[in-house]
């Protein structure tokens, strides 16, 4: 039952939409070539007419979950944003889908207090964090001695001073040499990561991770098959001096607590959007640290999911208290996406590869529904009256 005092913070609608971009030509990580970014957007509006947003990625089936699942939050206060998350992920069961429902539902509740989201969670710790720009990865018939130069002039143009490979698709040698020449040609602050995208075998990954420490590079993600809850990773974290980072595809806390437990990675990476939200993600963050293991989010790369993982490092302090602790960062994806920027009314505040944590409600960002209505390439409407889709 909901009280007086909580009508105005009731359900009324959830609204979901799909938006699309085509990559022309193809472009993708060590494993794979992609033909677009997609992502389904997740709209939840109380009976005062205030909403708040969610998203995930695109895979088969997420609209039709959402539009499953709305009746159970229809009607029922936002304001309870704990039993909500219960009643989506007893209903949901798919991750991504429970995922995006989850965040929207954290982002109406602060809105409703009148908040920041980092500020509904005890936040924020800090108020701003630095970005490294994550390229797209490989352009397809296209060597990267062709591309990579050019990717890193522009980034550092741009201002930013960290920044992350895509790796794994050519022989080892031939991609070190290039990351060698490249970290020559670099001011010793601009910082590098490498993310192979289960490209590499358990030596090559051994043997491609010894050359990125000797370069000096942060950490080295995800180099081996992550689907099957990253077995193999604690071998390769004994074997290497340069931190291992992982874990973005984490579903729950039962995976997170197998992972963290086996000390399988250096660096655990959740990603809201896939992992439950804000709050799982938090609760896997402050897991890690008893485990001794930095946790910082991994990101979407769409609007959304960035706006969200900047929320959660509003919450997140740092590994310890010396002035010289290691550095949280964000990941910002540089690659060919114009929703990432479009979808937003008001770009977020990025200067000098830095992004200032929004400190408005909610998550601290409106979206541009003028431009999502044009870019929506499915949109489903699901309120007291039933579901509609256009």
């Amino acid at each position: 039952m909901t009280s007086g005092t909580d009508q105005g913070r009731v359900i009324e609608r959830v609204e979901s939409f799909v938006v699309s971009h085509t990559l022309n030509p193809r472009t993708g990580p060590s494993i794979a070539l992609s033909s677009a970014h997609a992502y389904v957007l997740v709209k939840i509006t109380d009976v005062d007419g205030r909403s708040g947003w969610g998203e995930t990625y695109l895979v088969p089936g997420i609209p039709a979950i959402i539009e499953a699942v709305a009746p159970v939050l229809i009607g029922q206060s936002a304001a309870a944003v704990r039993e909500r998350s219960t009643d989506i992920r007893w209903s949901a069961e798919h991750p991504y889908a429970a995922s995006a429902l989850t965040i929207a539902i954290e982002d109406l509740r602060a809105r409703q207090l009148g908040v920041s989201v980092a500020a509904s969670f005890g936040g924020p710790v800090r108020e701003r964090v630095r970005l490294y720009a994550a390229f797209g990865g490989y352009v397809e018939g296209v060597d990267p001695a062709d591309t990579w130069p050019g990717d890193v002039e522009r980034v550092v143009s741009a201002g930013f001073t960290a920044m992350k490979f895509r790796v794994g698709r050519y022989p080892v040698a031939h991609e070190a040499a290039l990351l060698t020449e490249i970290r020559k040609n670099l001011p010793d602050d601009i910082l590098l990561m490498a993310d192979g995208n289960a490209g590499y075998t358990l030596p090559r990954a051994i043997e491609m991770g010894r050359i990125l420490d000797s370069l000096g590079f942060v950490w080295f993600e995800e180099p081996l098959r992550q689907r099957e809850l990253y077995a193999g990773y604690e071998h390769l974290a004994a074997a290497l001096d340069i931190a291992l980072a992982g874990g973005e595809i984490l579903r729950s806390r039962s995976e997170a607590i197998q992972l963290l437990g086996r000390r399988a990675v250096d660096v655990v990476q959740p990603e809201p959007v896939i992992c439950g939200g804000i709050a799982e993600t938090l609760w896997i963050a402050e897991l890690a640290a008893v485990h001794t293991i930095a946790a910082m989010p991994h990101t979407s790369n769409n609007a959304i999911g960035i706006a969200t993982g900047l929320q959660v490092l509003g919450c997140l302090p740092d590994p310890t208290l010396s002035p010289a602790s290691d550095e949280l960062f964000l990941e910002y994806g540089v690659d060919d996406n114009p929703h990432r920027s479009g979808l937003l009314a008001t770009p977020l505040p990025f200067e000098g590869g830095w992004a200032t944590i929004p400190d408005g409600p909610g998550l601290g960002i409106e979206i541009d529904e003028a431009y999502l209505t044009r870019h929506a390439v499915e949109t489903r409407v699901i309120d007291a009256a039933g579901a509609r889709t256009a």
